[in-house]
C-alpha cells in the first residue's frame, strides 16, 4: 500500500533532569530539543498535495511552544515517571495526533532529538 508521507520539524530549549538514570536521579539540565512529526495519507487532495506543510508545522508548534523554556520535569504529563525523550514522545504524539486527523492526514511517527545526537523515533500504526 502507497502513502504520502510529509514531515515537520521545529525545535525548543528546555531543561529536564531523569528521575533515574542508571539508578540516581540525574542533575537538572537543558537541551535544544528537536521534534518531527510525519503524517500520512493514502492519496493526494484535489489540489495535488498530501497535507498544508504549514499547518502541519503550526500544528506542531502549538504543541511544543508550550514546553519552550520550561522545566520538563514541572509538567504533569511529562515529568512523571521520568521526563525521557521517549516519553517526551509518546506526550507530543498525543497531543498533536487528532490535530493531524482535522488535518486530513494520519500521524504515523514522532521523532525527538535530545540535543544534536541523540534521537528516539515512535512509530505509529
Amino acid at each position: 500500500m502507497s502513502r504520502w508521507v510529509v514531515h515537520a520539524c521545529t525545535e525548543f530549549d528546555a531543561r529536564h533532569a531523569l528521575t533515574s538514570y542508571l539508578g540516581h536521579p540525574e542533575a537538572p539540565h537543558e537541551h535544544r530539543w528537536r521534534v518531527e512529526v510525519r503524517a500520512a495519507v493514502a492519496e493526494l487532495n484535489a489540489e495535488s498535495y498530501a497535507v498544508d506543510f504549514h499547518a502541519l508545522r503550526s500544528t506542531l508548534e502549538r504543541c511544543t511552544d508550550k514546553l519552550a523554556g520550561t522545566d520538563l520535569n514541572l509538567h504533569p504529563e511529562i515529568g512523571r515517571p521520568s521526563p525521557t525523550a521517549e516519553h517526551l514522545a509518546v506526550v507530543l504524539a498525543g497531543w498533536i495526533s487528532p490535530e493531524v486527523r482535522a488535518l486530513g492526514a494520519d500521524l504515523v511517527g514522532i521523532s525527538v532529538w535530545e540535543g544534536p545526537d541523540n534521537r528516539v523515533d515512535l512509530e505509529l500504526g
